[in-house]
C-alpha cells in the first residue's frame, strides 16, 4: 500500500495546473514546458537524448521539437558530426518561458507552505530532500533496480509480456 496515498503526484499535478494557468493562453503541454526545461538545461542535446530521456518514439520527439520551433521557444539545428541528427537550443522566447514557469512554480509552491511553521519546514525539507535524492539516484540508473524488484513482485515487465 502507498502510504502517501499518491499525495506527492497530486500536488505535482496541482502546481503544474496552477502553472498553466499562471502563464495564460500558450497552446503547450506540461511535456511541451518539460521539454523546453530539458532544451534549457542541456543547449545541443539531440532529439535521441530527448527520446531517450523521456522514453518516447522518435515521431513524438521529432513532432514536439517541431511545434516548438515553429512557436519559436526552440531553435533545432544539424548537429556538427552528423547532419542528420538534430540538436535543440532554447531562444530567447523560450527562455522568457521558461524562467516565467519557474517564478509562477515558485510562487505556488511557496503560497503551499505558507501556513506551515519554521519547525514544520525543517522536518518538512529534509525529508522531501531524501525521499528527491533517492528518486533521481534511480532515474540515473534507469529505474534498473526499481524495474527488477517490480517484476519480482508483480510479475514480467509490462513490455516483456
Amino acid at each position: 500500500m502507498d502510504p502517501t496515498r499518491r499525495r506527492i503526484r497530486k500536488i505535482d499535478k496541482d502546481a503544474q495546473r496552477f502553472v498553466a494557468q499562471a502563464l495564460g493562453n500558450t497552446n503547450l503541454s506540461l511535456s511541451d514546458y518539460d521539454m523546453i526545461h530539458t532544451v534549457n538545461r542541456r543547449p545541443g542535446i539531440t532529439q535521441e537524448e530527448l527520446r531517450k530521456k523521456y522514453c518516447l518514439d522518435k515521431s513524438t520527439i521529432a513532432r514536439r521539437a517541431a511545434k516548438l520551433e515553429k512557436e519559436g521557444y526552440i531553435e533545432r539545428r544539424s548537429h556538427p558530426e552528423d547532419g542528420r541528427r538534430k540538436q535543440l537550443f532554447i531562444t530567447e522566447k523560450g527562455a522568457v518561458l521558461r524562467n516565467a514557469k519557474v517564478e509562477a512554480e515558485s510562487f505556488f509552491f511557496e503560497w503551499l507552505t505558507a501556513d506551515l511553521t519554521p519547525q514544520e519546514l525543517a522536518q518538512l525539507c529534509p525529508l522531501l530532500d531524501r525521499i528527491q535524492m533517492r528518486s533521481r539516484d534511480e532515474r540515473r540508473q534507469q529505474f534498473q533496480h526499481l524495474l527488477e524488484v517490480y517484476a519480482q513482485s508483480h510479475g514480467s515487465h509490462p513490455d516483456k509480456t
